[in-house]
Parts: structure tokens; sequence; C-alpha cells
């Protein structure tokens, strides 16, 4: 062993590398980590449904002011095709459906919401598929029925610690594909 300077030789340095890859294969891997799934909490997950519950009420009830609440000032409906893109044509499209069902001489129109997917899109906004029911009845005949059966796709977001709809849609029931598989119903506008 001497005292000297350092030397080094062939079979040294291949050593050397061989010591430092198997060094490095023993650390764990600098990967990217995957992203975090996004996720609602349990609390905006019900507050979510709740708005599609105080959508039916509004609308089963005729309550106009409470119906276009539920909507923000940019809101855009898709109902059955047809583009609503303000609150002004929200309200007439409501008013309209109202106007409907006094016209048929229907006493009873129940909605309901159920079934619900909801898919976060980023902090306080989701997308939301539930289907759509739509009962009828007349109190004088005792007649009653399923009126439509269709699908709520909506684009729901928290404004001022409320969810509201932001883009809504009513589409008539088809089995042709899970309506998530689908174009959004407003992507054409």
């Amino acid at each position: 062993m001497s005292n000297g300077p350092l030397t080094m030789n062939r079979r040294a340095l291949a050593a050397a590398g061989l010591g430092l890859t198997l060094a490095a294969a023993s650390q764990p891997a600098l990967a990217a980590k995957p992203a975090k799934p996004l996720r609602l909490s349990a609390e905006d997950r019900i507050a979510i449904e709740d708005l599609f519950s105080s959508y039916v009420w509004a609308y089963d009830c005729t309550d106009a002011d409470e119906f276009i609440s539920l909507f923000t000032a940019d809101a855009l409906v898709v109902g059955r095709g047809k583009l609503y893109n303000d609150r002004a044509s929200i309200l007439g499209w409501f008013k309209y459906l109202i106007d409907m069902r006094e016209a048929e001489g229907d006493d009873i129109w129940m909605h309901e919401a159920g079934q619900f997917r909801v898919e976060p899109q980023g902090p306080g906004r989701a997308l939301v598929y539930c289907y759509a029911t739509h009962f009828n009845g007349k109190i004088a005949t005792g007649a009653r029925g399923v009126r439509s059966l269709g699908y709520f796709v909506c684009e729901c977001v928290k404004e001022a610690g409320a969810w509201k709809f932001r883009r809504f849609s009513i589409t008539t029931w088809d089995r042709k594909g899970l309506p998530w598989k689908k174009p959004l119903p407003w992507a054409a506008s």
C-alpha cells in the first residue's frame, strides 16, 4: 500500500462504475407521481343532489323565482335540443313548460332526478348525469302515468357557497350509449 498520489487503473474505474450503477438501481425511481383523482366532499355531493331536488320542486310547484335562482347569471340550457342562453330565455322555457302542462289538462306534473353520476371537474365544478323521470296525472279522472323518460347532463358550479346550474340539459332517453361517452349537449353551441 502506498501513501503516494491516488492512482486509478481500468479495473478500479470499472469497479467504481459498477458500484455507482448498483447503488442507483437500489434507489426508488424518481418518476412523476400520478395525478390525484379529483374528489368532492360528501357535503358537496349532497348539496348537488339537493340542487336537483330544488329544481324539480320549483318546477312542479310553479315557483319561477326559485327556479331561476338555481342557475348562474351566465347559465345555458339545452332543452330537448333547443338552446336557451340567458336568464330571460330560461324563464321563457319555464313558462312554456308550465303552459304545456296547463294545455294538456294535467293537474299533476311531478319530476324525479336520480341515479346520480357526479364527475368532479376541479374545485367547485362537477359534471352530473342522472335520470329524469316525469310523472303526470289528472285528479278528476284518477289517471296517473309516466309522461316522459330522459336524463339530465349538467355542469354544476359552486358560487358564493351554493351549488348552481351553469350548463343544464335534458334529453329524451335513448339506449345508444352511456351519456358520459357522448359529446356534451352544449358542446356545439
